[in-house]
This record gives structure tokens, sequence and C-alpha cells, in this order.
């Protein structure tokens, strides 16, 4: 449900619609760019003389060097590069969704925490009061109980703050006050078909595609370039009548490449076809450094997530009831039973920030290797 809510609501988003729309004009413009480069002309002359000439012609220049085939060919390159344009900018729009999700369950977690640390802090210190009151409890005790509560007072307007900023965020990014549906459970942030084979996810990484895409189209531009050079003759056919009689003649123009050869241009896209080609090479360089840094940044925050879990279990949910009845057994001093209360705090906070960077590296790693989708398809199914 959560899935299918998410790619729905993506969907509705006001930047898909742009990201769609700017995916139409690059297409509408390959087309352009496809269309043949010489149009029929039509010719109407007249003369007016000893004898008055009035003829009407039609012309064409001839693509004999093969001009609109290059330009095809690079038109097909180019629809592709925007075809992963647009896909590329719809996985950065799901992955910030994404983040932006998780820091919101996060920093609401954190209050939740906050909160329920302010909550007992409260109940303590009123606890406190009446046993001071009743000789119970001494001075020194109840001062260190009003000042925990004071200190809780800044963490929860801390994580208030925090939980507000991410609402915020959300909005802005889904256009939601909330989610709809909960996360995913922690344990569904993984899928070992989706965490293996480094060197198989390289050739589907968007950045590397379009490296590659950018190369053949500069290749394709070595070809118009030297196709440019060639010059193409222009034929015509007239018909008319001079002084009554009729008449027709054939016309036939050639440019002459005297001054302008073209040879410049040609050079050029030959040097940015190389350009493009060691760009490739650094390129997968670095897609392969962030694919290795991304699967192990993923692994290492999971496996210190999994061994949390391990250690804290559910000795976290029982220790405030323990806790709690040790302090009034008398066996925990007031000040070491405040301690425990903050790193009881402590622990929950660390639990919540391990899980959120777990969370996050695993939709960078998604995002690297071009698998966003894919997961959300698993998820959904």
């Amino acid at each position: 449900q959560w899935a299918g809510w998410l790619q729905q609501q993506l969907n509705r988003l006001p930047a898909s619609r742009a990201i769609n729309a700017e995916q139409e004009r690059w297409l509408a413009e390959n087309r352009d760019a496809a269309q043949p480069l010489y149009n029929p002309e039509l010719n109407i002359g007249y003369e007016d003389s000893a004898d008055t000439t009035r003829t009407v012609g039609l012309s064409q220049t001839l693509d004999w060097s093969g001009k609109a085939r290059a330009n095809r060919d690079a038109v097909a390159v180019r629809d592709s590069l925007a075809q992963l344009r647009a896909d590329k900018a719809r996985a950065s729009l799901l992955a910030d969704s994404l983040n932006a999700l998780v820091a919101f369950d996060a920093a609401r977690a954190r209050l939740a925490a906050t909160r329920q640390q302010e909550q007992q802090l409260s109940a303590l210190s009123d606890l406190i009061r009446r046993r001071e009151q009743a000789g119970d409890v001494g001075q020194g005790d109840a001062q260190l109980a009003y000042l925990s509560l004071g200190q809780a007072q800044q963490a929860l307007a801390d994580a208030e703050s925090a939980a507000t900023r991410a609402a915020t965020t959300l909005r802005q990014q889904l256009a939601s006050q909330q989610p709809a549906v909960a996360l995913p459970a922690a344990d569904r942030w993984q899928a070992p078909s989706l965490t293996h084979g480094v060197v198989q996810r390289l050739p589907t990484s968007f950045d590397l595609q379009l490296a590659e895409q950018q190369l053949a189209l500069a290749e394709r531009g070595v070809s118009v370039a030297d196709k440019q050079r060639n010059t193409d003759p222009t034929l015509g056919l007239r018909v008319g009548q001079e002084g009554g009689e009729n008449l027709w003649g054939v016309d036939f123009s050639l440019p002459l490449q005297i001054f302008n050869t073209g040879k410049a241009a040609y050079q050029s896209a030959l040097a940015d076809s190389e350009q493009r080609r060691a760009l490739l090479e650094k390129t997968r360089n670095d897609i392969q450094a962030r694919l290795d840094g991304a699967l192990s940044d993923y692994q290492q925050r999971r496996e210190r997530w999994e061994t949390w879990q391990q250690l804290t279990g559910d000795s976290l949910a029982r220790s405030d009831t323990l806790l709690k009845r040790v302090w009034q057994q008398g066996e925990l001093t007031t000040q070491n039973y405040l301690q425990a209360l903050n790193q009881r705090l402590d622990t929950r906070l660390a639990g919540i920030a391990l899980r959120d960077a777990m969370q996050q590296a695993w939709v960078q790693w998604l995002y690297e290797s071009a698998q966003l989708n894919d997961w959300l398809n698993q998820l959904a199914d």
C-alpha cells in the first residue's frame, strides 16, 4: 500500500508533469531536426521588354551527400538521451521524496521519544515534590529532578522544531502534510537481489548511460560535419511564354566551396568526440567508485543498526518499568536513576539515528544503481 501510495503521489506532483513536458519538448525538437533539409522552391518570373516573358518554375536542392540521413542517425541518439534524462530526473525526484519521508519518520520518532522522556521527568518531579513535602526525599534529589526536567524542555523544543522542519520539507517535496501510509518496516529496506553484482549494475547507471549516449552523439556529429563539407546541387525546371511562344528551361546550380570549406567544423567535431571518449572513461571510473562506496556504506550502516537491535532488543522496552521499580525500592539513587533515564533516551535516539542513516544509505545505493523503481515494484507486488 505504501509503495502504491508513493507512486500515485509522485505522478500527481507538478514536478513530475514538468519532467514529462520537458521530455516531450526534447522529442519534438528531435522530430524537427529529423525533417528533410531542403524544401522545394517556387519561382515566378516576369520580364517586360520587346517581348513579354512570363515563367513559373520549381527548384529543389538535392541531398546527394546524405546529410539528412546522418541527421536522422543523430536524432535517434538524441531520443535516447531525452529518455535517459527524463528517467534520471524521475529517479532523482523519487530519491528526494524517499529521503524526505525517511527524515520525517525519524523526526517524528525522535519527537515521540523526547516527549515521553519529558512526561516521565514531569511525573517524577511531581512525585519527588510530594515526597519532599512529606520529608521522604532530600532537597538535593529534588533539585536534580527539577534540573533534569528543565533540560528536557530544551530537548523537547529542539525535537519539535526538527519535526516541523521535516514536515515542511515533506510538504514541499511530496505535497503532503504527512504520509497516508506508514513507512515499511526497517527490515523491508533491503533486498538480496538488489545488493549484489556492483559490476553488473555499472552499465545501468544513468550517468554512465548518458556518457555513452553523449559519445555516440558526438560520433554522429563527426559524420554530420563530414557530410556538411560536401555541397549539394540545386535543380530547377521552369515553363512559360515569351512573345506568345511557349518556352521551358532547366536550371542547375552548385555552390563552390572556396572560402568556407567546413574543415574547421569537422575538426571541432573530431575534438568533441575525443573529449567525450575521455570523459566516458573518467565517468566509468567515478561511477564504479560511487557504486562501491554506496553499497559498502549501506552494508556497514545496516550491520550497525542490526547490532543495535540485538544489543537492546526487548531490554529497552522493559528498562523503564525496571528502573522505576528499583528506584522506588531504594536500590538506586535519584541521581543514578536520572542518569539511567538519560542513557535510555540516548539509546533510543541512537537507534532512530542508525535506522534513519541505514534507510537513507539504502536509497542512495538504489539511486546510484538505478534500482529505485525495482524496489518499489517489489514492495508493491
